[in-house]
């Protein structure tokens, strides 16, 4: 394979040479030196392209659909967000369809996104856990012990900020506004 097949294969899949380097793990800088040929493109990825050119199309898309997704998702966000108690922050990593995170209340923010039904949209849903005699934004609940609220709403992709509504398990919807504050740190 050469640098002009690779570019034609990246742009076919309407992949960024970036979004191309996350799918393979590898560092764009890496991606720009095959297409430049000042690097041989390595046989592993010649192997790799093969072995996802040769899946049924239907897994082709689902496959490339998902590192879009990832791509467009994966990064470091601030959340600001309301409910009928006040209002609180939070911090959520998205990486590899998993969410993790903390509020400034004491949560601790466990869960997952996929790209979802609609196209340019990425479903989440993350457990918060509550610690014991914190208050919360919704109906300013507070409990003597540990307790868990499950949060689920629905981002666009590739925006930098975004105000959504959140469904809560406790029968209240929050306001919340997502902001981007970086991507993830490619692996060297």
């Amino acid at each position: 394979m050469n640098s002009n097949q690779l570019r034609a294969k990246i742009s076919g899949w309407s992949l960024s040479q970036t979004e191309f380097a996350q799918w393979l793990q590898v560092s764009p800088g890496a991606v720009n030196q095959w297409l430049a040929e000042t690097r041989a493109i390595p046989g592993p990825v010649v192997a790799f392209i093969s072995l996802f050119e040769s899946l049924p199309s239907s897994l082709q898309t689902l496959q490339l659909s998902q590192v879009k997704g990832h791509s467009d998702m994966e990064g470091m966000y601030v959340i600001e967000f309301a409910g009928s108690a006040g209002v609180g922050g939070a911090t959520l990593t998205f990486k590899d369809g998993k969410v993790y995170g903390f509020d400034l209340g004491g949560g601790i923010y466990d869960g997952h996104y996929r790209v979802g039904a609609q196209q340019g949209m990425t479903d989440v849903e993350v457990v918060v856990k509550m610690p014991a005699g914190s208050p919360s934004v919704i109906r300013g609940i507070v409990q003597p012990f540990d307790w868990t609220v499950i949060a689920k709403a629905t981002l666009p992709n590739n925006v930098t900020s975004s105000h959504v509504q959140v469904q809560t398990n406790m029968g209240e919807t929050i306001t919340a506004k997502f902001t981007r504050m970086r991507g993830l740190p490619l692996a060297a």
